[in-house]
């Protein structure tokens, strides 16, 4: 009688078994890693980090600050409150270049960043840098345009809406 038949493995068919339980071993393993490493890169969200703001001048700063802002976060950082200054501002033939600080405090992150504005007319391009908090090291780039506002103290209710947006994957020495 034949061997095989009446459930009796041969040598062969134990190989093949036991070959059939590595590959298959290998291939779960494989796919419980894979599951691992996305599951642990699953928090990292690689898009940017949008924000906006609505911001005005509140004042005059102490030396070395020229002015001091005020006003409201949204975006990645979630609702919540803009404070800034204004260190340096040089007047050009179309408008304005700026140094200032940023001081985004949402209900979800905070940061500050070092920004260089340049205003044309009434609108502007920001660049620079986070240097504290969520996403430190990053670098930010945005625009605001010049606007009315209830909020604003200044003759006018001039305010300034726009956005900042931290680009992820840009920190210092990356």
């Amino acid at each position: 009688m034949d061997p095989v038949r009446m459930g009796i493995p041969t040598k062969v068919d134990r190989i093949r078994s036991r070959a059939l339980a590595v590959i298959t071993a290998v291939a779960l393993l494989t796919l419980a890693l894979g599951a691992g490493v996305a599951s642990a890169d699953g928090g990292r969200d690689h898009r940017n980090a949008e924000n906006t703001f609505t911001k005005w001048v509140t004042g005059p700063g102490v030396a070395p600050v020229l002015a001091n802002m005020a006003g409201v976060v949204g975006g990645d950082v979630g609702d919540g409150t803009f404070t800034g200054e204004v260190m340096s501002k040089t007047p050009n033939a179309t408008g304005a270049v700026i140094d200032a600080v940023y001081h985004f405090d949402g209900s979800r992150h905070s940061f500050t960043a070092s920004v260089h504005v340049v205003q044309t007319g009434l609108h502007a391009v920001i660049a620079g840098r986070v240097t504290e908090g969520w996403l430190k090291g990053n670098a930010v780039d945005g625009s605001y345009t010049q606007t009315t506002c209830g909020q604003s103290p200044a003759a006018g209710q001039t305010c300034f809406q726009g956005t900042l947006d931290i680009l992820r994957g840009t920190k210092s020495g990356d």
